[in-house]
């Protein structure tokens, strides 16, 4: 596995498709990798058509229009008035290989990587038919490091900072949370945590990859004051884009309260609570 992002073949054909158009911010591109890895879907259907769709909550709206002004094509449409989702949605072929062109050879997780191959060959496939030449599948996954967005736009997506105050006047928890599905997915799970763990400078790590209440899904775990707050450098180098990003403010809100002791404070501990109650 290698562990630097390679856009050359999308910026190529970007550039041929959209010459016109300023090329995507690599940063950008790191984070939707990321962001796509966790709510992204590489979308096959019984009659043959293909679609990259994001899906998200309406009151998140923000971030669709975000992607596709960075990205300078595909459309926002409301998905449910009922369920309050929107979607980014990409259909036409020629869009659809150019984002091919980016996440091929690009993704982390394996399981997602397997999704987008089958995607591939489906577009390939397409491309064939038409006389054109095909994209090669590159098989390989990559590594995130702390110098890349690809943790950003995962978290944005699928991560979770939670704090709670518990019955006891003194007890609390804090805790930053990554849930994925499937044993293999576990490795990139060590290794995010083992990322996060080296600016401590322990040889332990701050956290653990634990088994959910649901078969087949882990978690990985940051729990306490001092271990949540070696992970503070990534985020605010490397910024939340969606409303999780006012979460993670209100969660180092939160933290920094509770190194201060003033959840043992009853005034402070109210102050706090309400606070809480605005984190995810």
């Amino acid at each position: 596995m290698k562990t630097q992002f390679n856009f050359n073949s999308f910026y190529n054909k970007y550039s041929q498709l959209y010459p016109h158009n300023s090329l995507p911010n690599k940063s950008f591109l790191e984070w939707l990798i990321g962001f796509t890895e966790g709510d992204g879907c590489f979308s096959i259907a019984k009659r043959g058509d293909l679609a990259y769709v994001i899906t998200q909550s309406t009151s998140d709206v923000q971030v669709l229009y975000h992607i596709m002004k960075s990205l300078g094509f595909g459309s926002v449409i409301e998905q449910s008035k009922t369920q309050k989702t929107h979607r980014y949605i990409v259909h036409s072929l020629k869009e659809t290989i150019l984002l091919c062109e980016l996440f091929n050879g690009n993704l982390v997780l394996p399981t997602n990587n397997a999704k987008f191959q089958n995607f591939l060959a489906c577009v390939n496939f397409k491309l064939v038919k038409k006389n054109l030449s095909i994209i090669s599948p590159i098989i390989d996954t990559k590594l995130p490091t702390l110098n890349d967005r690809w943790l950003t736009g995962f978290t944005d997506a699928e991560g979770c900072f939670t704090a709670s105050l518990l019955s006891n006047g003194s007890a609390f928890r804090i805790r930053y949370i990554l849930t994925q599905k499937w044993e293999v997915n576990k490795k990139i799970l060590f290794h995010i945590l083992s990322l996060l763990s080296k600016p401590s400078n322990q040889i332990k790590l701050i956290g653990a990859i634990v088994p959910h209440s649901i078969e087949n899904v882990y978690e990985l775990r940051i729990n306490g004051v001092k271990n949540c707050e070696y992970i503070f450098k990534y985020f605010d180098d490397f910024q939340l884009i969606t409303k999780k990003k006012l979460s993670y403010d209100n969660w180092k809100s939160i933290h920094a309260r509770l190194k201060n002791k003033d959840h043992l404070d009853n005034k402070k501990r109210v102050e706090m609570m309400d606070i809480i109650k605005r984190i995810n």
